[in-house]
């Protein structure tokens, strides 16, 4: 057999489990983590895109908005109807001033044209009719055509517009065409809003679109804004991804696509507003980056876990099979078979041994119980058994036992003079008897009968049956067995059993009471059965007295609790009754309270005299009552309440006697090396007595009245006499005149010889 085998194959099947979950969970991180990062890359994106949209829009909306309200004005709407000359300056100073007060630099407005079809005029920031303008006339008229309302577009104005203007950086952009009036077949005129290039890329937030490219297309797929300039007004149409865009029918969407050579992914918006299209295109590769860094982690925190899984299988598996090593170790002397391949063949082949050994050992046990449960009842009737080892003994023993009542039988020789036996054949005759009790008493019924002293002692019980069937089945036990020992052993024998019991510690008891029983053959005679009440019909039960009542009562007395004081006489009274199975025995409980009660007062120095001035006495008074309620409002209001009044009356009176006795020994010894200790010895009780009396009975301590004392005295001799200060001192004790001075100014706030000078009031 190979050693450890079952210890190996525990390590090989602990670092399974505890990697395959591993190894799953690092994979199914990485997998989640990857496809949430992707989708919040992708929500991410698609939520700038319509940043990008609403933030683009509601510049556009904007500025279509401030071109209505200038058409609708009535300086515009009179003057595109006039034919207007050079002359006419200050109509053409006044619209030129209105083109300018729309073109604000947030809005990215380069230049406002205010063209009037009737009359060919055209009014824009270069000025009013120039030449350089004729290109842009025939760009507006193209226009003429276009739906009623206003329409944003993009276009090359490539030789139709001022090389030298600001926007020349790039001449693609976008313009908001507007026809007036504005709802008109055949306008009158029309006004353009141009915005440069260089502006409209900058409605693309660039920090936005860090991670890919945002394009914004018109409705011919022509770039209008891009991050690179350069490529705005490029035709899209031939990207594949703006193909896939146009055939889509829906206005939002998210797809992947090849540009050039690399995948990337598009996700678009198409605005209702006017026929835009916003596109992002990120590629993948980039997007995949961070979802790298999230594997590199997931395979950190997997190898870390998977260590930490291989350190605790082995150490793990070694405490586990700690156990199993012990027991293999403990059962290797064992003779075990070759066939056992691992540690736990051997365990099983020991444990066989163990079992079959125990099997053998059982057996021999069995013939010892009986032996052994004739020594429990042998204990239990000699009150050597413990309570609660007598039940677990005999489970033990095999005994399911669950008796309301027992009782105890003594089956005993009555005479061996006129039989065939001699008192040497005594002993069998018992061991004989026994065996007959064994067998006419059934088992489930009894314990195990022994021989004890000169007799045959059986403990009987029954459950679930009343007092009076127990006894007659008991009655018929003895009888029948009486019967057997007298036919086949021809001697005469009686039976004592015991009162009915319920604890099996009464057995003692129940023992004593059978030995008592038989007793009375002397006057009733040989071969009897003697049930104990019916010899001794009027023993009762002891009648004890409550102890710790009547201690609490006293104890309530003495500490001046008149509340406890009155619930612990209730309980008292309560317990008396309970005890007492006669009435005598409850009068003799409360008369023996009342003397107790008495002595207590007696001895703390009270006459009677003092509780009770009536001429009939406390005895006659509550031998004369006979309801408990009436006792117990007797015993409050006559003994109790009076001697917690005079126990107090007399404990002040103490305290005042110890105090003025403590006073006077200050008084006669303040100017002495006067102690607590020794006003003690002179009083002959404890310091701490004192020390809590005097406290008491003045509301300071022993030291502080002394102190106090002496500084009376210092006061009167600084008046009365011309002792010095230091002379006072010394002769009030104090160990320096430093201290005394230091203590009179802390006490009246001034020195003592401040204090002499100081005028008597």
């Amino acid at each position: 057999m190979k050693s450890h085998s079952y210890l190996r194959k525990l390590i090989v099947l602990t670092l399974v489990v505890g990697a395959f979950p591993v190894l799953i969970l690092g994979w199914y991180s990485y997998t989640y983590s990857s496809h949430t990062v992707l989708e919040k890359v992708n929500e991410s994106n698609a939520q700038i895109l319509r940043q990008t949209q609403l933030r683009v829009e509601q510049t556009l909306k904007t500025i279509d908005y401030t071109a209505s309200q200038m058409l609708n004005t009535p300086l515009v709407a009179g003057a595109i109807g006039k034919r207007l000359t050079i002359m006419d300056t200050e109509l053409i100073n006044d619209l030129y001033d209105n083109l300018l007060g729309i073109q604000t630099f947030e809005l990215g407005i380069r230049d406002v044209f205010l063209f009037s079809l009737e009359n060919d005029w055209l009014i824009s920031n270069s000025g009013f009719n120039e030449d350089s303008q004729a290109k842009m006339k025939e760009l507006l008229r193209g226009f003429t055509a276009m739906q009623p309302g206003s329409k944003w577009v993009s276009l090359d104005l490539s030789g139709r517009y001022d090389t030298e203007s600001p926007i020349v950086s790039n001449n693609y952009t976008i313009m908001n065409v507007k026809k007036w009036p504005i709802n008109s077949q055949n306008p009158q005129g029309l006004m353009a809003i141009l915005l440069s290039g260089k502006e409209t890329n900058n409605l693309i937030d660039l920090e936005d679109a860090d991670m890919g490219q945002i394009y914004i297309v018109d409705e011919t797929n022509k770039l209008v804004a891009h991050q690179n300039r350069s490529l705005v007004g490029t035709d899209l149409s031939h990207e594949e991804f703006m193909a896939r865009i146009v055939a889509s029918k829906e206005a939002t969407g998210l797809f992947k696509a090849k540009v050039g050579e690399d995948d990337m992914s598009v996700s678009y918006r198409k605005s209702a507003y006017n026929g835009w299209t916003y596109v992002s295109v990120l590629p993948i590769s980039e997007m995949t980056q961070r979802a790298k860094s999230i594997a590199w982690t997931s395979l950190w925190v997997s190898l870390i876990a998977l260590c930490t899984s291989i350190v605790i299988a082995v150490l793990g598996t070694r405490s586990v099979y700690r156990p199993v090593r012990s027991i293999y170790r403990s059962l290797a002397g064992a003779k075990t078979s070759r066939e056992a391949k691992d540690e736990f063949g051997v365990i099983s082949e020991g444990i066989q041994s163990l079992l079959s050994t125990q099997s053998r050992m059982q057996f021999q046990l069995e013939g010892q119980q009986a032996h052994m449960t004739e020594l429990l009842v042998r204990k239990m009737v000699t009150g050597e058994a413990k309570s609660s080892e007598i039940q677990e003994r005999l489970q033990y023993y095999g005994y399911t036992l669950d008796w309301d009542r027992m009782r105890v039988l003594l089956f005993q020789i009555d005479d061996l003079a006129d039989s065939r036996f001699d008192e040497k054949d005594r002993d069998l005759l018992l061991y004989a008897i026994a065996n007959m009790v064994s067998e006419l008493v059934p088992s489930e019924a009894r314990l195990a009968p022994i021989i004890f002293q000169d007799a045959v002692l059986l403990i009987t019980g029954a459950q679930a049956v009343s007092e009076e069937a127990f006894k007659e089945r008991v009655y018929d036990m003895a009888a029948s067995v009486q019967e057997e020992i007298k036919r086949y052993l021809s001697v005469e024998a009686s039976v004592g059993i015991s009162r009915s019991f319920t604890q099996w510690m009464e057995a003692e008891q129940g023992y004593a009471e059978c030995v008592a029983a038989l007793k009375y053959r002397v006057q009733l005679g040989r071969e009897a059965v003697l049930f104990s009440e019916d010899v001794q019909p009027k023993k009762s039960k002891d009648m004890a007295y409550p102890k710790e009542s009547a201690a609490q009562v006293i104890d309530a007395i003495q500490s001046s609790d008149k509340a406890r004081a009155q619930e612990a006489l209730a309980a008292f009274i309560d317990n008396a009754s309970k005890s007492a199975e006669h009435h005598n025995d409850y009068q003799l409980s409360l008369v023996r309270l009342l003397v107790d009660l008495i002595r207590l007062l007696q001895d703390a120095g009270i006459s009677l005299y003092a509780l009770n001035q009536r001429e009939r006495t406390l005895f006659d008074e509550l031998l004369h009552l006979h309801a408990a309620r009436d006792i117990e409002a007797w015993f409050y209001e006559r003994i109790v309440e009076p001697s917690i009044g005079l126990l107090e009356e007399r404990r002040d009176t103490q305290f005042r006697t110890i105090s003025d006795e403590v006073k006077r020994l200050i008084e006669e010894a303040f100017d002495t090396d006067l102690t607590l200790e020794k006003c003690a010895a002179r009083i002959n009780y404890h310091p701490q007595y004192i020390s809590r009396v005097f406290r008491q009975e003045t509301g300071i301590n022993f030291a502080e009245y002394l102190a106090q004392y002496r500084l009376g005295v210092a006061k009167r001799w600084l008046r009365e006499t011309n002792m010095t200060v230091t002379d006072i001192a010394e002769k009030l004790n104090y160990n320096n005149p430093a201290n005394f001075i230091r203590y009179f100014r802390k006490m009246e706030g001034i020195t003592p010889g401040q204090y002499r000078e100081k005028p008597e009031k």
